[in-house]
């Protein structure tokens, strides 16, 4: 009797434990990193998580990082599920956590793609890449793929070589660099096509004053990033989620006030190539180059 009473009160305790266990709410985590106006962070992507969680009928909670290295990290711990993030970072986390990419944003022309621009004031007398040598440049930052990696490749093959040929500074942002170049005190910015539109708030002049030198390659545009242990059903859902979302004009809005985005199309590894080919090109180590 006694053997059958510890029995019921074993049962009647793990019950409510199990209980407990079975309602604990699922979770699917959104990292981001800030990608609008260089250095400043977006507080709160509320509405959009709450949209993407009536799409999934899961809650979706943002995961705000102060840059990419942490959403990557979070991607390799499982801390998140899917990210925003830059190619340079992708190609970093899919090499560390096997992380995959399923989607690309779109950019204001609908094109998954972007390229760097070398910009030089108007009376620089700078015509050609070869008035480069002996001059002083702006790179954004050594991690920027568009404000270092591209561009730095891309004096290389013009016959430049970048550590004896010329004089460079990191400016720290793609707006600083055009600041630099308009108060006199580079001779060529390296900035995203077209900077100049992008901060013509600040800078109203900067299209008078100033003409593009040349182009480096194009560049696949900001990431959509899924943690590598992901099972394929949720992969596909978190996507068709993404594409719904780009779809209706409340979410449009959101995406581009908070990333800068006009849509996603469909993406696979093979779209990153160019980018283990260019830091390969650049001797870039992935993991140091964050």
């Amino acid at each position: 009797m006694k053997k059958m009473m510890v029995f019921l009160l074993i049962v009647t305790l793990v019950i409510p434990i199990i209980g407990c266990t079975q309602k604990k709410e699922e979770v699917i985590r959104m990292g981001f990193v800030p990608m609008k106006d260089g250095d400043k962070l977006i507080e709160s992507v509320e509405p959009l998580t709450e949209i993407l969680s009536k799409e999934l009928g899961v809650k979706v909670e943002g995961f705000t990082a102060t840059n990419y290295v942490g959403v990557v990290e979070g991607l390799g711990s499982g801390q998140v599920d899917f990210g925003f993030i830059p190619p340079f970072a992708y190609v970093l986390a899919n090499q560390e956590s096997n992380a995959g990419v399923i989607l690309t944003a779109l950019n204001k022309s609908g094109e998954a793609k972007y390229r760097s621009q070398f910009l030089v004031r108007n009376d620089s007398g700078i015509e050609s890449f070869s008035d480069v040598k002996g001059k002083k440049i702006a790179f954004v930052d050594p991690s920027s793929t568009s404000g270092y990696l591209f561009p730095g490749a891309h004096l290389i093959k013009e016959g430049i070589d970048i550590e004896k040929d010329i004089e460079y500074v990191y400016a720290g942002g793609h707006d600083k660099a055009l600041q630099l170049l308009l108060n006199g005190d580079i001779d060529v910015a390296t900035t995203f096509v077209d900077a100049r539109d992008r901060y013509k708030e600040d800078f109203p002049d900067a299209m008078e004053k100033t003409k593009i030198l040349g182009y480096t390659d194009y560049i696949p545009n900001i990431s959509v990033t899924i943690r590598g242990d992901m099972d394929q059903e949720l992969q596909e859902k978190i996507k068709n989620a993404l594409l719904n979302l780009a779809k209706s004009e409340e979410g449009l809005e959101l995406l581009k006030e908070l990333f800068n985005m006009y849509g996603f199309e469909e993406a696979t590894d093979t779209d990153y190539e160019i980018i283990r080919n260019t830091a390969e090109f650049m001797n870039v180590d992935l993991k140091e180059g964050n």
